[in-house]
């Protein structure tokens, strides 16, 4: 099996989590094996850790698996969802590269990871960064914590995955030419990362809803519809 360092388990229910976490330790020794019942506390350790796997329970309280895979499949490596409702199945496939059913056996579970063995991490994008200035001084910025650029004359705010803001004194189409192909620019004043979309609403107008809450509409023609598709 490939190397994995760092593995993230989010499911509500603490029993759940403490059986994955002990399976998945004799299964893996080498790795850390981590397990969170609140979203919040396991988003905020993809985004420092970036674990090679996650498994998602599919139905929480607050959230759902769909959406909590939204926000981490930037920052991870592969994505398993594992519930006890088989009517997620195809929806669930669209993100991550399996999906098992609850109770977990440890013979279903090997086969998963042997699954994850022969795949390819989801992540599609090389993480590259950016320099921006915060507090002064220049930082490295990977645009996995990018999700908007706004532009306002010569000066650009740049929105980050926490909510924080920095105005730059630089043009958005600077920005635009230094950015990946991970981001696309859909309106004369807005550059979006592509992978930080919650969902589009195609129609008279076209309305783009960011993970972060923020929803803009975008210009028609600088939206193709074939490549969200795709995204």
């Amino acid at each position: 099996m490939k190397t994995i360092t760092a593995i993230a388990i989010l499911d509500d229910e603490r029993l759940a989590v403490d059986g994955m976490v002990f399976q998945l330790t004799k299964l893996i020794p080498g790795a850390e094996v981590i397990g969170f019942t609140q979203a919040n506390a396991f988003v905020e350790y993809c985004e420092k850790v970036g674990p090679d796997l996650v498994f998602l329970d599919m139905e929480m309280p607050n959230t759902t698996g769909l959406e909590v895979a939204a926000q981490v499949k930037s920052m991870v490596g592969n994505i398993i969802f594992v519930t006890a409702h088989s009517e997620y199945s195809l929806a669930a496939f669209d993100t991550a590269v399996d999906y098992i059913l609850k109770p977990v056996s440890p013979k279903r579970l090997e086969q998963s990871l042997n699954k994850v063995a022969e795949l390819r991490p989801v992540g599609l994008y090389k993480e590259l960064s950016i320099k921006i200035p915060i507090k002064g001084s220049f930082h490295e910025v990977p645009e996995s914590k990018i999700n908007s650029l706004r532009g306002q004359r010569n000066y650009t705010e740049v929105v980050m995955s926490t909510g924080e803001k920095h105005l730059v004194a630089r043009t958005l189409k600077s920005f635009e030419e230094s950015l990946s192909s991970r981001f696309s620019r859909i309106h004369k004043s807005i550059i979006i990362r592509k992978d930080a979309v919650k969902s589009i609403s195609w129609g008279p107008k076209i309305i783009v809803d960011l993970i972060d809450g923020f929803t803009v509409e975008a210009s028609k023609n600088r939206m193709e519809k074939s490549e969200w598709n795709e995204a």
